[in-house]
């Protein structure tokens, strides 16, 4: 009888460590390691006063292209550069140069989130 228990439990021991493995528990306990993040402005650095251009903002981590980052995009000088509700587009107002700023907006970044600078010029 005792044997009997003895490969019962190893039997019950390695179905629980099968199914571990199965379920992705050993993602859950292994270390996180850091992974590179790359925020990237494609489009137009030169825009003409009452002009509408399109831009869009790619985040890739770990090489690994993000589907629907959450950004925060910001012109510093509304008087010659805005950007239109929707964060993808940009209005020239006034002729000017501008700095664009791009965030990548994260609970997990408490201190410095990824961000990047683009220059932006209006002129005609």
């Amino acid at each position: 009888m005792p044997h009997a228990r003895v490969v019962t439990l190893l039997a019950l021991i390695a179905l629980g460590g099968v199914t571990a493995v199965g379920c992705g528990l050993t993602d859950v306990f292994s270390p996180a390691g850091l992974k590179s993040i790359v925020v990237a402005y494609q489009g137009d650095s030169v825009v003409a006063p009452g002009a509408t251009i399109p831009f869009t903002v790619t985040v890739r981590v770990g090489g690994a292209l993000q589907p629907t980052p959450s950004l925060s995009v910001i012109s510093i000088d509304t008087a010659i550069l805005v950007v239109t509700v929707g964060q993808d587009s940009l209005r020239g107002v006034s002729i000017g140069w501008d700095t664009l700023t791009v965030r990548l907006v994260s609970s997990i970044f408490t201190d410095s989130a990824p961000t990047i600078r683009q220059a932006i010029r209006v002129r005609p």
